[in-house]
């Protein structure tokens, strides 16, 4: 038992880094990805479960409580991203398909492991949980709606399918989470770093497994690809940057949470729920698929800015410090 701790509390202290292994094993290795596949959905739970232990109730219960701070939040990351991403492609001249991408890959709900990622990282997994629990319970409601006034596509999502996977993973991890904290509340708050990397451990098996086929999209035209790749990166990137910067009010934590739900999105329910359309569009599938890997890398770019943010913090306040006392004696 004491060995699983010591690998959990590991895998805690370096979430982001294990996830882009996690990404490149799955790329590098097709055949771990397909033995990945199957238990992708036992991992969302794991993760979901990692995600729960971090959240404290309080927390979770004020950010649910904050009225117009979460309906704003929630009105940009559900509506304000697509509508975003729509003026953007209205203004530019990229492919018809890329376009129809774009829209789709914005119009999902925030990513699933948001909350997760957000513990990782150290941000505020109690905004990114509701947010994408509400934007994703809504997904049925406007996304159909949005997706054929933006780019006339008729997309249907199985609204009890959707809900009924909603409740059972998220309805799980939360009732365990319970009975955990309830009966191990100590255990639990003494391994901080293990309970993250609980998260650690399923997001990276939905991360290997998120690589299954996805050789095949890239050796089909690897310069297609890497230019699409790269169009990804900077979509997610640029979202999270116009995030942060439009709720910088509610602090860095809370921003760079919104920020984060802005540009990592639930890619693989809005390519499942648009599979026939994208038959006649094979870019906007590969622009989907390309989605996948920002989502799984950019948490250890952040994790890496903000060391750099909080290193300089600290000499400026350390400077401070010294030249404030001989500026005192020279006034």
């Amino acid at each position: 038992m004491s060995r699983i701790l010591s690998a959990l509390t590991a895998a805690g202290r370096h979430g982001p880094l294990l996830l882009c292994v996690g990404v490149l094993i799955g790329l590098l290795l097709p055949q771990l990805a397909d033995l990945a596949r199957p238990f992708m959905g036992g991992a969302v739970f794991v993760f979901t479960l990692g995600a729960f232990l971090k959240v404290e109730r309080r927390e979770f219960l004020a950010e649910a409580r904050s009225g117009v701070r979460l309906l704003t939040v929630l009105a940009w990351t559900t509506f304000g991203v697509p509508i975003a991403s729509y003026t953007l492609i209205a203004s530019t001249s990229l492919p018809p398909d890329i376009d129809v991408g774009i829209v789709l890959a914005t119009l999902a709900p925030p990513v699933g492991s948001a909350a997760a990622i957000a513990a990782m990282l150290g941000l505020n997994p109690s905004l990114a949980l509701t947010a994408t629990v509400v934007a994703t319970v809504a997904t049925p409601l406007y996304l159909p709606v949005l997706a054929k006034a933006t780019i006339g596509a008729n997309i249907s999502v199985d609204t009890f399918a959707l809900s009924s996977r909603l409740a059972l993973i998220v309805g799980g991890a939360a009732a365990t989470s319970y009975l955990l904290q309830r009966f191990a509340r100590s255990w639990v708050n003494g391994n901080p770093h293990a309970m993250t990397g609980l998260s650690v451990v399923g997001l990276i098996i939905v991360a290997i497994g998120a690589m299954h086929g996805m050789d095949k999209h890239i050796l089909s035209d690897p310069g297609r690809a890497a230019a699409v790749l790269a169009l990804a990166f900077g979509l997610n990137i640029g979202f999270q940057l116009l995030g942060a910067a439009m709720f910088l009010h509610l602090g860095a934590l809370r921003s760079l949470t919104v920020g984060l739900v802005s540009g990592s999105r639930n890619v693989t329910l809005v390519w499942a729920a648009a599979t026939p359309l994208l038959i006649a569009h094979p870019d906007a599938e590969l622009f989907l698929a390309m989605s996948v890997f920002p989502i799984f890398m950019l948490p250890l770019v952040t994790k890496q800015l903000m060391k750099m943010y909080e290193r300089t913090s600290v000499k400026r306040n350390l400077s401070d410090a010294i030249t404030a006392p001989s500026t005192g004696a020279r006034g």
